[in-house]
């Protein structure tokens, strides 16, 4: 008897993954593909090699039509897992811009600058003596909620003149180093201080709280925005410092990208290096509208975003932080 073929959806999440090592991104992604391979197989596909760009395109415009009402950031995550198992960079697929507007996650004001009358615990319990420690440390540090509750003694470092709170298994399962801006390194350590290097920094009912932690992390990239801009309007020779420093980084987190596929290491890497150039980065559409509304910048240094980008956020997109942190 022959051996029975490979289902379409256990192909496709092998091709997703490949590279990737982070159960929870397994996760996510078996469910969004299961998803998908049930609305492929009514179309007529029953091999990876069947999801065409074209494919992939008439799923995306299903996702639009579909009755739920999909929201642009929701419809991006459906799209995310399918474009990696085809090989299909996202930017070929036309889809729904993720703009501040249309996320709420977070937000104290709508789009139109109204004030938002949320999560009132949360608010009361930022001022309770209870949860200072978290507090304090997010405000400077700006780690996201389930990275915070795994940090343990050993995990503020030091690195010449510069400190970091290393994040064990941060987004994609990867570890990262966060930046500490030199006037809040005091800080960090005295919240680090008598914590045993493998004890966790802050206990169960420390992390127990609805603190908006998310609107911290945001606040916190404009006070990281604001320190780069000031640090290259008083030393302009600091740019390429720092291009260094951010293409560092960079390198050492693609390795397995330049092992895998070369050509895309390569051309990944050019778009990195033209994102932080000298041209201003100028927001469009929705976000457009929105920092009109809010009274805020509507052009931004492309090299100090990005220095909040992959610094202080841990990612590497312009669009991601202008969208979900400093247009807030």
């Amino acid at each position: 008897m022959g051996r029975k073929s490979e289902s379409l959806q256990h192909a496709l999440l092998g091709r997703a993954m490949k590279g990737k090592e982070n159960n929870r991104t397994e996760t996510q992604y078996k469910k969004r593909i299961k998803i998908f391979v049930k609305w492929a197989k009514e179309q007529g596909c029953k091999r990876p090699e069947d999801i065409t760009k074209d494919v992939v395109q008439e799923y995306e415009r299903a996702l639009e039509d579909a009755p739920e009402g999909y929201a642009p950031a929701t419809i991006h995550t459906y799209l995310s897992p399918v474009c990696a198992a085809a090989g299909i960079n996202m930017r070929e697929i036309r889809k729904p811009k993720r703009t501040a507007s249309a996320i709420t996650r977070g937000r104290d004001r709508a789009a139109d600058g109204t004030r938002l009358d949320r999560n009132p615990d949360g608010k009361r319990q930022e001022g309770q003596q209870k949860y200072a420690r978290v507090v304090a440390l997010q405000r400077v540090t700006g780690i996201r909620r389930a990275e915070l509750g795994k940090l343990k003694g050993s995990d503020l470092i030091r690195k010449g003149n510069s400190w970091y709170v290393r994040v064990r298994h941060g987004k994609g399962g990867k570890e990262q180093l966060q930046f500490i801006l030199p006037k809040d390194v005091e800080t960090v350590r005295q919240i680090f201080e008598g914590v045993g290097p493998e004890d966790n920094v802050f206990s169960k009912e420390e992390m127990s709280n609805k603190i908006n932690l998310h609107g911290l992390r945001a606040k916190h990239s404009k006070d990281c925005y604001g320190y780069y801009t000031g640090l290259l309007e008083r030393q302009p020779e600091y740019a390429d410092k720092l291009r260094a420093i951010l293409l560092r980084r960079w390198d050492d987190g693609h390795e397995k990208l330049k092992e895998a596929d070369p050509r895309a290491w390569k051309a990944q890497r050019e778009r990195f290096v033209r994102d932080m150039d000298d041209r201003p980065y100028k927001l469009r559409g929705g976000n457009l509208r929105k920092a009109r509304a809010l009274g805020l910048p509507e052009e931004y240094n492309r090299l100090a975003l990005m220095c909040v980008s992959v610094l202080h956020l841990s990612h590497w997109r312009l669009d991601v932080t202008t969208t979900n942190y400093l247009i807030t």
